[in-house]
Formats: C-alpha cells, structure tokens, sequence
C-alpha cells in the first residue's frame, strides 16, 4: 500500500476511533490527513515517472500547496469554459476535490469555531476516497499526466 493510501486510512480511522462523541481533535485530524493523502497521491504519481530514483524525494518537495490548488482552480475553469469531453469529468472530479479538501484542511486546523460532526468528516473523506478512484481510473491518460506537470511547472508549454 502506498503512502497516500495509509494516509487515507490513517484518516478514517481517526474519524470512527471513539464510540459515541468523537473528539474534535481526532475529526480536524481526519479532514486535515485526507487532504495530506490527496496530495501525496497525485506528488507520487508525479514524481514516480522521474528516472533517478534517489532524486524523486527531493522532486517531491518542489510541489507548493498553493501553486497545486491554483492548477487545480484554473483546471476546473477551464474544464466548464471549453466544454471538455466527459471523458475529462473524472480529472475534473479530482481538481475540484483538491481545491475543496484544501479548504477543509484549512478549517480543521485552524478554525476552531467550526464544531466538525462524524458525518460531516466522513463526507469528506469519502470525496477524497471518490477522487482517489477518479484519479486511478485516469492516470495514465495523456492529459492525467500533463495535468500532473502543470501542479509543479511554472507554466506548460502549449503543444
């Protein structure tokens, strides 16, 4: 199993780990390790395509939150201004999923007026599970693999 994948279920089992009332600690935890599992899916499959493989970890860490969710932002813009093919919905799917697992994140670790209800964790993970399927259905489409160019390129040439 890969890392993005124990990550995943790192992230549901703190979410279902106390009967009754669960912790906020273990809910925030659970948003904010189901955004981190996202991440390092797509960073893996970027980075597992490079040749030296003692270069790859040190790939990895060029990848920017912010510049990922900025692709992910443009890529489902351009998705509904273009009318992409539905075969593009998929990878769409992901990006918007990126965008909005980013914003949970974001809410778990530092907004502690939000009360996170089990339920409400568990919508998330499952999008984020949702997006891990997307992703692998796609993957290895051509325009899956320049999409993960674009999370850490300044800018992709147009060909």
């Amino acid at each position: 199993m890969s890392f993005a994948d124990d990550l995943l279920e790192q992230a549901y089992h703190l979410a279902n780990r106390e009967s009754g009332e669960p912790k906020q600690a273990s809910l925030r935890r659970a948003v904010s390790t189901a955004y981190y599992a996202l991440f390092h899916l797509l960073i893996d499959d970027a980075v597992g395509h490079w040749g030296v493989v003692r270069q790859r970890s040190i790939l990895a860490r060029t990848f920017d939150h912010n510049k990922m969710r900025n692709v992910c932002e443009d890529h489902v813009r351009l998705f509904f201004s273009s009318g992409s093919p539905p075969a593009g919905l998929q990878l769409k799917e992901v990006a918007r999923t990126f965008i909005e697992s980013q914003q949970q994140r974001h809410s778990a670790d530092y907004d502690n007026a939000i009360i996170w209800s089990r339920a409400d964790a568990i919508v998330d993970l499952d999008r984020v599970s949702a997006a891990f399927s997307d992703w692998r259905d796609i993957r290895a489409q051509n325009n899956a693999q320049d999409y993960l160019l674009t999370l850490f390129l300044p800018k992709l040439p147009r060909q």
